[in-house]
C-alpha cells in the first residue's frame, strides 16, 4: 500500500473473505512494522477480467487505461476489442497508444489497421518510447497528469520502458516492496501501483502482459453498447432486439456492404463482434 506520505506500507486485510485490488483506498492502522486494512473504502470503478473459471481483477478507482500497443511485434486486434469493450463496460476512457515508430514500414500499418478505432473517436498516441526525449516525457507527463492511469497490454509492447520512463524510481519502489514482502504472507498479482516523479496526484499502474481477455462478466445483449462503431449503426435497425446477425432490416449488417466510407463498418470488427456475441451468449460451464 502507499500511504498518504508516499511510504510503502506492507498490510494484510483484516478477515478472510475481504479483498482489496490495485489503486483501492482503504482505512488502515499500523501493527508493528506492518499495517492491518480495517475497510475498502466503495470503488468508484474496477477493471477486470473473467473466464469460464475465475475473475482476474486489474485495478480500482481509475481515470483512465492506456492500452499499449507495439508496431511489432504484431498486436491482436481482437484483444484489442476486448480490452476496449471492459473499458466501456466499466465506464473508464481508453485511449490506444501505439509504440516503436522508429520502425517506419511496421508503424504505418499498424498506424493504418487502427484507422476503425479513430474512426470512433478514441485517441490513438503515437510514441517512440525507447528514443523518448524530454519533449515526449512532458507530453506524456500532461497527459496523465493528476490522474492514475492503468497501462494495459501484451508482453512486449513496452509498458515497463513507460513506467521507468515517468517513474526514474520505479526499479527502487519495486526493490523496496519486493523486500517488505519477504517480511510477511502475501498474494502476488504482478500489479504495480507508482507515483509519477514531481507529480504527487499522478500514478501508473504497470500491469502483467495478458495472452487471454475473458469477457464473461458481459452479457451477450450489452455487446452492440460497448463496441462504438456497432452502436452507432444499431439504431436504424427495423426490430427493437435485433442482435445484427442475420435479421432483415438490419443497419448494421447493411453498413458492410455500403462503399459510403463515412457510413460503413468494417468488416473485421463486425468480425469480431458475431464471433464475441456467439462466445458470451453460451450456457455457463456447471
Amino acid at each position: 500500500m502507499v500511504a498518504s506520505d508516499g511510504r510503502h506500507v506492507l498490510c494484510h486485510l483484516r478477515g478472510k473473505k475481504a479483498s482489496a485490488v490495485v489503486g483501492d483506498h482503504v482505512l488502515w492502522h499500523p501493527a508493528e512494522s506492518q499495517g492491518v486494512i480495517d475497510q475498502v473504502i466503495e470503488r468508484r470503478n474496477l477493471l477486470y477480467r473473467q473466464d469460464e473459471t475465475r475473475v482476474k481483477s486489474f485495478a480500482a478507482n481509475l481515470d483512465q487505461v492506456l492500452i499499449l500497443i507495439a508496431a511489432e511485434p504484431a498486436y491482436s486486434t481482437r484483444q484489442l476489442a476486448r480490452a476496449l469493450i471492459a473499458a466501456e463496460a466499466a465506464g473508464i476512457p481508453a485511449t490506444i497508444g501505439l509504440n516503436k515508430s522508429d520502425l517506419h514500414e511496421p508503424f504505418q500499418r499498424a498506424w493504418d489497421s487502427l484507422a476503425p478505432y479513430r474512426a470512433m473517436d478514441y485517441s490513438v498516441l503515437p510514441l517512440c518510447l525507447r528514443k523518448a526525449d524530454d519533449t515526449a516525457r512532458h507530453n506524456l507527463n500532461q497527459w496523465c497528469q493528476n490522474k492514475t492511469t492503468l497501462v494495459l497490454g501484451p508482453s512486449g509492447a513496452g509498458k515497463s520502458t513507460l513506467i521507468n520512463l515517468l517513474c526514474p524510481d520505479a526499479l527502487a519502489q519495486t526493490a523496496e516492496l519486493s523486500n517488505a514482502l519477504k517480511s510477511g504472507r502475501h498474494t502476488t498479482t504482478g500489479t504495480t501501483m507508482y507515483r509519477v516523479e514531481n507529480h504527487s496526484g499522478t500514478f501508473l499502474i504497470d500491469s502483467p502482459g495478458f495472452q487471454e481477455f475473458g469477457l464473461q462478466h458481459i452479457a451477450a445483449s450489452r455487446l452492440q453498447g460497448l463496441m462504438r462503431d456497432i452502436h452507432r449503426h444499431a439504431h436504424g435497425c427495423r426490430f427493437y432486439n435485433c442482435t445484427h446477425r442475420h435479421e432483415p432490416g438490419c443497419r448494421v449488417i447493411a453498413a458492410i456492404t455500403t462503399d459510403n466510407e463515412e457510413t460503413s463498418l468494417d468488416k473485421e470488427r463486425y468480425q469480431i463482434y458475431c464471433e464475441l456475441f456467439m462466445e458470451l451468449s453460451r450456457p455457463p460451464v456447471r
